[in-house]
């Protein structure tokens, strides 16, 4: 059975099979020219691969010289001149053909692999997206010969000019012969020759004693020194010609330990022996010391067998390890993992960018043991967990009025600070300071119980009744937590505890304890026990449930339930996803109020469908993006300019998109005429209240700039910033809202570009239930 298909984009119809008769059209080969134009398109994505590939060919000519050479950004000409062994004459038909190589002659040579091309398809690619042109010399030859190539790989014409051995590849109007991906390249220009700088640059850095110089002319003829390095013999020295002396002294050495049963656990590995490590790595990484790092993971190298490579799980490895000392930078890495060739397959993708690799547990359980044992050494700041209890008491006196309820728990931290009450020093002569943890237990209000007699609301009478609740998830105490207990309950007040299982404390009327001058006085109430919260029970059969659930297998087929997630932490990348495609922004406005629940969510309802918003988390929402839109951030001229030492690609990214940055009160001097990586100087920062901003914050939206077109970014800081003051202007949990003003929360969330969380991450939506479903059925 055949249809008619089609598929509506905007104002357009993109017809599928237009007749019977189309569909029953014999295969045939597609011509060789067609294939060849879309399998190129394939190869070379990008102006970074481009200029990769030829370099790529250099290396593996023995090239110890590469010059590269742009003519506007690379969108006019891209030219790769090296110093390597040439090409012999016999060898210039084939050059450009597809898949002719001299690397591998049958599929078992990739085992030993040993260049980093082997597949001959960069160079045909090429002549099927620009105009190519050839010009190399052997050391056999006494002449270099140019040659022209056409969109197929032949050869046009060969011309006899002198030239040192070597070879030089020229492209000209890059993706000139894909209308489409020109534009875009023509669009995103600077953006692709700085991702280009960034690719060179993973090659300069594991390329030793080989010299690499890439120069830039400008439209107006003037020429600039983008990267150049002096072709030293290690690494270090080649990271201080790209990134400088200051990047080289932030970096420690790694060396490989063998993990321990924990970690080889943890990779479900065998413990392996030394001598059976199936590889050595080189391996540089940042200092976990503060400031050492850098605030996005833009200086990240990896490489198999000196191969640039993007192995994703070890990458996620380094950062989650070295965030656990240093949880406000990411590190600069260089690691060079070297192997047999047979254990690793680099022929997964068309750049040969994604690697698998045979002993990869081994491999990851190796990196993170070498990384512990590296980073143990240097010291770690954690935030304190626990109040400590001992030898600090002051001579205070607690004192007798009692303590005002509170309705929300911000207020029992700020007013009923009782445990910091308690961290008083005994003076007692000839005893001993006791010390104790009591992060274990949480002040909460007490809850009314069903006999609780009304209170003099007289406030000489009025005393404050809490509960002391441990973490246990069982009614009982623990030993442990209950030990605790006692020896907080004495030094404050000897209250005496009656029922473990019920936790209840009472307290005895006018009871006074006096340790010298630190004295805790109870007012006279009519009732001073403290309660823990009571649950309600109710009677559930899971028997009903079940034939509930299976009866409405039938008879519920008739309603539409789009909504099926749960309400669960684990549930909300789901809800989320769902939530985006069924409900539409203009659907806000269309929901009926219900009420408020719960003095903290309101409940809405759009047709059948019931929903619980969060009153708090989409306000901050709306109130983040707004000060997201509209804050102007005020900026600190500073005294001295201050030179920013960016990368020559970073340096033009940030030219480019200099209004973004002034947006976010930044200001700089640029002076044309210096050298790249010197033109731009830093002389205003953003300032904001208690907030100050500077370098590494200019480097993460470098980095964001580099794979968005965004006509507004904002530093992480900046937007931690602007949450912190959307949740303090925010409608709070426990605020009586009235219904116009649960109309204007849900109304606000439709006029805002993401309201399905709030800036911290919490929902601020979720689907409660489809009424239907609990409709009567017949």
């Amino acid at each position: 059975m055949h249809k008619k298909c089609s598929k509506r984009l905007g104002n357009m119809i993109f017809q599928g099979r237009s007749s019977d008769s189309s569909c029953t059209r014999p295969i045939k080969a597609i011509n060789r020219n067609t294939v060849h134009r879309i399998c190129s398109g394939q190869v070379v994505l990008s102006l970074g691969i481009a200029i990769k590939e030829l370099v790529e060919n250099s290396l593996d000519a023995g090239a110890t010289i590469i010059d590269i050479l742009l003519k506007e950004y690379g969108s006019e000409l891209v030219e790769v001149s090296d110093n390597g062994s040439g090409v012999l004459p016999d060898n210039f038909e084939a050059l450009t053909l597809k898949h002719f190589t001299s690397k591998i002659s049958n599929f078992s040579d990739l085992e030993n692999i040993g260049t980093l091309g082997f597949r001959g398809e960069a160079l045909s690619s090429l002549c099927a997206l620009s105009n190519l042109e050839i010009t190399t010399r052997h050391h056999s030859q006494n002449v270099a010969t140019k040659i022209t190539y056409d969109c197929n790989g032949k050869v046009k014409s060969q011309v006899s000019l002198a030239r040192e051995c070597g070879t030089t590849v020229t492209l000209e109007k890059l993706f000139s012969t894909l209308p489409v991906r020109r534009k875009e390249f023509m669009k995103h220009l600077k953006r692709e020759f700085s991702k280009m700088c960034q690719l060179l640059h993973a090659y300069c850095l594991v390329s030793k004693g080989i010299k690499f110089n890439c120069t830039n002319i400008a439209s107006s003829g003037s020429k600039s020194v983008v990267l150049a390095t002096n072709g030293k013999n290690t690494v270090r020295e080649n990271i201080i010609n790209i990134f400088g002396a200051k990047q080289i002294s932030a970096l420690i050495d790694v060396h490989e330990i063998i993990p321990d049963d924990l970690i080889l656990n943890e990779f479900g590995i065998k413990s392996p022996e030394e001598s059976d490590l199936p590889f050595s790595f080189e391996f540089l990484i940042s200092s976990v010391t503060h400031g050492s790092g850098r605030s996005t993971t833009d200086r990240q190298f990896y490489y198999i067998n000196s191969r640039p490579c993007e192995p994703a799980k070890l990458m996620k490895l380094v950062n989650e390890v070295y965030r656990q000392f240093n949880s406000n930078q990411y590190p600069f890495v260089y690691l060079n993992i070297m192997t047999k060739s047979l254990q690793v397959d680099v022929n997964v993708t068309p750049d040969k960018r994604q690697i698998y690799i045979e002993n990869e547990k081994i491999l990851l359980g190796t990196v993170k043991a070498s990384l512990l044992e590296c980073f143990k050494s240097f010291p770690s700041t954690f935030k304190l967990q626990n109040l400590d209890v001992s030898q600090n008491f002051h001579s205070d006196k607690v004192s007798d009025r009692g303590i005002k309820r509170s309705l929300t728990d911000t207020s029992i931290v700020k007013k009923g600070s009782i445990l910091e009450t308690f961290k008083k020093r005994s003076k007692t002569e000839g005893s001993k300071s006791k010390s104790f943890d009591i992060s274990s237990f949480v002040i909460s209000p007490k809850r009314k119980s069903s006999d609780t007699k009304t209170a003099d609301n007289n406030s000489e009478n009025e005393v404050k009744k809490y509960k002391y609740q441990t973490k246990s998830p069982d009614s009982d105490v623990e030993k442990d937590a209950e030990h605790q207990l006692e020896m907080l309950v004495e030094l404050a007040c000897k209250l005496s505890k009656e029922d473990n299982e019920e936790n209840i404390i009472d307290v005895e009327t006018e009871q006074k304890t006096s340790y010298d001058d630190f004295e805790v006085k109870l007012d006279e109430t009519e009732e001073n026990k403290i309660y823990k919260n009571e649950s309600v029970i109710f009677n559930i059969s899971l028997e009903q449930i079940r034939e509930v659930l299976n009866s409405g297998d039938d008879t519920n087929d008739h309603i539409q339930v789009k909504f099926r997630s749960e309400i669960t932490p684990e549930s909300n990348k789901v809800a989320e996803e769902e939530l985006q495609k069924q409900f539409l922004k203009e659907d806000f406005k269309k929901m009926d109020i219900i009420g408020q629940f719960n003095l903290g969510f309101i409940i809405a309802r759009l047709k059948h469908d019931l929903f619980i918003v969060d009153q708090h988390a989409t306000d901050e929402k709306y109130n983040f993006e707004q000060l997201q839109q509209n804050t102007v951030i005020e900026s600190q001229v500073l005294v001295n300019p201050k030179p920013l030492q960016l990368t020559a690609g970073n340096e033009i990214l940030l030219i480019d998109n200099i209004e973004i940055f002034k947006k976010n009160g930044f200001s700089f001097s640029i002076d044309e005429t210096a050298p790249y990586t010197k033109k731009v100087m830093l002389t205003a920062i953003p300032v904001s209240r208690n907030y100050a901003f500077g370098k590494d914050d200019i480097d993460e939206m470098l980095f964001m700039l580099q794979d968005s077109s965004q006509t507004m970014c904002r530093p992480s800081r900046v937007r931690s910033m602007f949450a912190s003051r959307a949740c303090r202007k925010s409608v709070m949990i426990g605020q009586t809202l009235t219904k116009s003003d649960m109309r204007r929360l849900v109304d606000h969330m439709g006029e805002i570009e993401q309201p399905w969380n709030c800036p911290h991450g919490r929902p601020t939506m979720r689907h409660l239930i489809n009424l239907d479903l609990l409709k009567p059925q017949d």
